[in-house]
Formats: C-alpha cells, structure tokens, sequence
C-alpha cells in the first residue's frame, strides 16, 4: 500500500469509525469502564471482520451501507450524548410522511452535508484505494479466528447476563451494566439490533392480532339509571392530545391567555395537577393508555385487547377519529375493531388544524340510540407548532410562521460548535433568547388553538343533550429550551420533567353530574393526587359505568378510593422503566 493510499484509506476508516470514536468518550449511557472499552473493540471488531473478508476497495463499497447509519447514530451522539435508543430509530422508521417532511424542511442542509460527504467517500474509495486484501491469507485468517472468538464471547457474555445477574449485582445496579452490554451499543450494531427489535415487534402485534379475536375482559355496562332511555345513554369521549405540556395552560396557572375557552367553562372543568406520561414519545406512550400494560409488565398491551373493545365487550358502540398515527400497528388494530374509523390525512396545504377532525365526529352523535365510546387522536400542539394553527389564532408574535429556522438555530448555537444548542457563547444569548420566544409563541398559539378545538368538540356533545364527558390528555409534553440543558422537542434519550408532565381535563355535561355526582366529587378530591396515565384505562371505564370482574379502584380517579403513587414508573429510551421526573 503506497504512502497516499495509505493516507486515504486511515482517513475513510477513521470517518466510518467516527460515532463509535465520538461514543466512546461522550456516550452517557455508557455506564462503566468495561462498557466503554468492550464498545470500543466490538467497533473495531465489525470493520476488522470485513476487511478479512473482502478487498479494500470492495469493502468500503460494503461498508458504507452503513453510512447512514452511522449519520444517524453520530447525530443521536450529538444531540443526546448517548447511543441510538430503539425508540430513537423506531420514531425514524415510523415518522408519518407530514411529520418527516415538516422535519426535512426545517433541516435541510443535514441531507445536503450527508450527501456531499457520502459522494466526497466513494470518490476517494474508488480514486485512491486499490482492489487488494488488506494483508496475506495467513494473517487475515488469524485476525478472522480472533474477531470470531471475541464475538462469540460477546454473545455468550450477553445470553448468561440474566443468569448472572443475582451473583453480579454490585449496589443494585441493573443487570444491564455489565460490561459487555457495551457490545450491543457500539454502531451499526445498536442500529442493525433496533431495526430488527421494531420488525420483530410489528410481527408480534400482528400475530396477536388474530389471537386476540377471543379476549375478553369480561366487561359488562351497569349504568346507574335505566339504559332504555336514550336520554340515559353516556357518550364519553377520549380525546388524546399531541406534545401538550401541563404548565402552558393558562387553566393550570400560565400567565398568558393561552385556554380562555376552558377557563370560560371551569365550573364544569376539572384539571388533575400531577398527572405523568408513561413515556415522551407518542408511539410508546399512546398504546400504555389504550391498555393495562405497566412499565413493569410492558408486553401485557399485546396479549390483551385495549380499552376501546373493553367498551365494545360492555355494549358500547366505539369510534375512532384520527388525523395522525395512520402507521402504528398497534393503534390501527384498535381501529379496526371499532364498529366506526376515520382517517384525516393531510391534504399537503402549509397549516392543518384538528378541526377537520369535527364534521366525522359530529356525524357519530346522530347515530342509533346506544351509549358511545368515541376516541378522537389529534395532531395537537406537534412540531411544526406553526402548522397547527391558522393566521386567526397567531395571537403571541413573532412566532415560526414564515421563518428560517435552520438560520435562526444557528445564530443561537454557533455554527462551529459540536454540539450546538449545548454550549453557547455570551454573544450569541441574544439570539438564543430571541429564537426561545419565537419557539414559545408558537408553542401557545397551538395551545391556543386547541383550547378552541377541544371547546368545539364540547359544544357537539352539549347539543346532544345526553350525559357525557370528555377527557382529554397529552400523550406527553414538549422541551422548548427551558434550562441550562437547552434541551428541544421531546423523544429525548434522558427525558425531562417538561417532557412527562400533562395536562389532564375532564369536562362533565349537566346532566352527566345530575346523574353521576359521586363522580364528580372523587374526581374533585383526586385531582391533586400524584400518578400517571396509567391510571386512564380504568378511569375511563369507570366514567361510563363499564365494571370488569376484576376492579381495581385505586387506579381510577373517578372513585374515593383512588391511591396517590410514591413514585410514578416510566419507560427509557430503550424501553427499560424508570422514575419519571416530577421535578423540573
């Protein structure tokens, strides 16, 4: 190998082993020494192994398939400081087509630079590196007997892990901190492992999508007033909202006048005060409410039904009324049981509202006289928090509306720091401040907006002249650069406090509370009461008067005995519980 090819070919190595390098040092979930070291080897050892195997030339025509990969994982580096999550890649893998292009547009040049450095590789691999073995048959088959000793140690390490793991618990610390976790880490092996768990798992849903045609919850419906009458008949409806953070509601204390329809109706309104999602992505948490899975018991929502059907067991007719989540398995096989299904898809125009969610719902209140479960899944207060809201309701300015977003992150970060929004310069904390109101502003305005929708929505369900009641949730909540940690979004790999607390409202009819007052009084007594989304499943069943043989009232806010928790269980990056935050 000449003196330049050489030159070329350490550099191409070097940038196909940049994440794992930049892991290596940064990486927090990388807990220990040992995993930072096995992490470290195990990289080299997937390159080592290809490079036995094929010409140099050849394989880095083979491994750059996995320059994307490596992009992804560098980027998650970056902005997390930790390896790719498996929600991490299961939000990419999942991203509906208006949420990846919002995203796409607002970071453009990221797709320019990977494709500029990507040609910049294959030039360089094909100009420069020639079509030999990086050394002797020899030498590469003993190199090829140790990399496949080390793997297979590796995957031995990680199978006997749980068998260990009573002999090897040093301070309670999880069994997942042993050294050679650190191999199931290191890139593309985390993301190859990630690809295949969410594969696995779309595979799982739809088997037990069949298997689950003979559940039941054993659910009956035992009103408290004669269900002949169709006056009687309860329509309760779920309205799950999207990155809605409990303190940007005026309702629950924020200084702007950000829910001035609520507010309006606060007489017939209760807000719970601390209320936690079991997760800060939609694709996790959603699916936890919809079952009695627990962080703890995490696959129970596969091998069970969800609330919906429970209602539908009870004789209830259900309904189900979206404008997002057209591609999660598990929320679709919801759909498909209800005796209604309504997909909104985005029509592509620069704002779409969930108004549009309003003509398929009020079409539900006129049907046959039975009582009603209706779901509706809204787009919420989702980046692009300007796209959610129309020029009416562009209250707080200057907001994202027509802005460059990409420049304006730039000007607050400094382009020539690593990691961006993480260490800024005195200078640039104008800008910063100047791009956080610009966040915040459009933030409230899509709270503003769907204050109006969920009053709508309650203004439908007043003219039925029924008993009814709406709750409506956040699946969770949303950073907006509220702290030292700059932190943007939600999804993130560590979570924050703002990111888990949610609002959680429930509006009771008149006549729902002439019937129901029992209920109205306990919710009135736990709203202050700590807990999580958990406790919907069976909240919601007790507000329509469903009973399963097995009740669980501690877990429903609607009876006196509802138990406040001492600590609210969640799910990490990587679906492992944990305590949520319920401090900022």
């Amino acid at each position: 190998m000449s003196k330049r090819e050489g030159i070329v070919f350490t550099c191409l190595m070097l940038f196909l082993l940049l994440p794992n390098i930049v892991g290596t040092f940064v990486a927090q979930d990388l807990l220990t020494i040992g995993q930072r070291i096995i992490y470290f080897i195990t990289s080299i050892a997937i390159y080592s192994l290809g490079l036995t195997l094929f010409r140099r030339r050849t394989f880095l025509y083979v491994a750059s398939l996995g320059f994307l990969l490596s992009a992804i994982d560098l980027v998650h580096l970056i902005i997390n400081h930790a390896t790719t999550s498996l929600l991490f890649v299961f939000t990419i893998i999942k991203s509906e087509k208006g949420e990846f292009l919002e995203l796409l547009s607002t970071y453009w040049f990221v797709l320019i630079l990977f494709f500029t450095l990507w040609g910049v590789y294959y030039y360089l691999a094909h100009r420069f590196v020639k079509q030999e073995y990086i050394a002797p048959l020899r030498k590469r088959m003993w190199t090829l007997g140790v990399i496949v000793l080390f793997l297979t140690t590796t995957v031995v390490g990680l199978k006997l892990q749980p068998k260990f793991w009573n002999m090897f618990n040093i301070h309670g610390q999880d069994m997942r901190s042993a050294a050679w976790v650190g191999a199931e880490k290191a890139c593309p092996v985390n993301m190859f492992l990630s690809i295949y768990n969410i594969v696995d798992l779309g595979h799982q849903i739809a088997e037990q999508k069949e298997a689950l045609q003979d559940f039941r919850f054993g659910a009956t419906y035992e009103p408290s007033r004669p269900k002949r009458v169709r006056d009687n008949q309860p329509i309760v409806v779920f309205l799950v909202g999207e990155t809605s953070r409990y303190d940007h509601w005026q309702i629950n204390g924020y200084e702007r006048e950000t829910s001035p329809y609520l507010l309006a109706r606060q007489d017939q309104i209760i807000s719970f005060d601390s209320v936690y999602s079991v997760a800060n992505l939609t694709t996790v948490s959603v699916p936890f409410i919809f079952s009695r899975a627990t962080p703890q018991n995490r696959e129970l929502y596969m091998h069970e039904a969800s609330i919906v059907d429970a209602f539908h067991e009870a004789g209830y007719r259900t309904a189900w009324i979206a404008d997002q989540s057209f591609n999660n398995h598990f929320l679709m096989r919801i759909a498909e049981n209800c005796d209604y299904k309504k997909y909104v898809t985005d029509p592509g125009e620069e704002v779409f509202v969930d108004t549009v969610l309003l003509p398929p719902f009020r079409t539900q209140l006129t049907t046959p006289e039975t009582q009603q479960f209706i779901t509706l899944h809204s787009l919420g207060c989702h980046f692009k928090y300007s796209a959610r809201y129309p020029e009416s309701f562009q209250r707080y300015t200057p907001d994202m509306t027509g802005l460059d977003m990409k420049a304006l992150f730039q000007k607050a970060g400094g382009s020539e720091e690593p990691d961006g929004m993480a260490r800024l310069k005195p200078e640039n904390m104008t800008a910063f401040r100047n791009l956080k109101a610009i966040l915040i502003n459009s933030y409230d305005n899509a709270i503003l907006y769907t204050d109006y929708f969920i009053d709508c929505v309650i203004r439908e369900l007043e003219q039925t002249g029924r008993p009814a009641v709406l709750v409506y949730v956040g699946d969770h909540g949303e950073n907006l650069l509220d702290d030292e940690k700059h932190m943007f979004l939600h999804g993130t790999y560590a979570g924050s406090y703002y990111e888990y607390h949610v609002p959680l409202f429930v509006w009771t009819s008149e006549q729902y509370r002439k019937i129901y007052p029992q209920k109205i009084e306990a919710m009135q007594r736990n709203r202050q009461k700590l807990t999580s989304t958990m406790c919907l499943f069976y909240s919601l069943l007790d507000l329509g008067e469903v009973k399963l043989p097995e009740g669980h009232p501690q877990l429903s806010f609607a009876d006196t005995l509802m138990q406040a928790m001492d600590t609210v269980w969640g799910l990490d990056a990587n679906l492992q519980p944990m305590a949520i935050p319920t401090r900022p």
